[in-house]
C-alpha cells in the first residue's frame, strides 16, 4: 500500500480552519465546551483621531493583550493606562480570571510592571540577537 501523505503549501487561512477544526475536536474529546474567542478593542480619540488603542483576544476566562500602542505625543497624557484600566475593568466585570501579554526588551516593560503585571518568563535573542521578549500576566481572581 502507497503512503500517500506528503507536505505542501497552503493558503494560511484554508489552513487555519482546518486546524480549528482539529482543536475543537480535541477539546470535545476531554470535555471542553467549545466556546468562541471574543475580540476587544478600545480606542482613546482627540477629536477624530486615534491616539492609542488596545487589542485583546478573549478566550474562556482569560484575556491576552494582543497590541497597546500609545502616539508618542500623547504618552504623557495617561493614555495607556486608561486603556489597561479599561481592559482590566471588563475583565472583571466577566470573571476573568487573569490576563496575559508579550513585550519586547526595547518597549514598555516598565510600564506594564507598573500596572501591576509580574514576568513570568522571557526568551533572549527573541525575535532577534540583543532583544528579549517578556511574558507577564496578572491574576485578577483567585
Amino acid at each position: 500500500m502507497e503512503n500517500k501523505i506528503h507536505l505542501q503549501t497552503i493558503d494560511p487561512e484554508t489552513l487555519s480552519v482546518a486546524l480549528e477544526k482539529i482543536f475543537s475536536n480535541q477539546k470535545s474529546e476531554v470535555g471542553i465546551e467549545d466556546l468562541p474567542e471574543k475580540l476587544l478593542a478600545f480606542a482613546v480619540f482627540d477629536q477624530d483621531k486615534i491616539v492609542g488603542g488596545i487589542l485583546a483576544k478573549q478566550s474562556y476566562e482569560s484575556i491576552y493583550i494582543n497590541l497597546l500602542a500609545v502616539d508618542p505625543a500623547y504618552r504623557e497624557q495617561r493614555v495607556g493606562s486608561r486603556l489597561m484600566k479599561k481592559i482590566e475593568e471588563l475583565a472583571i466585570i466577566q470573571g476573568t480570571i487573569q490576563i496575559t501579554l508579550t513585550t519586547m526588551s526595547y518597549q514598555a516593560l516598565g510600564f506594564y510592571q507598573k500596572q501591576g503585571y509580574v514576568v513570568f518568563g522571557s526568551l533572549e535573542d527573541m525575535p532577534m540577537r540583543g532583544v528579549t521578549k517578556y511574558y507577564l500576566h496578572k491574576r485578577l481572581k483567585a
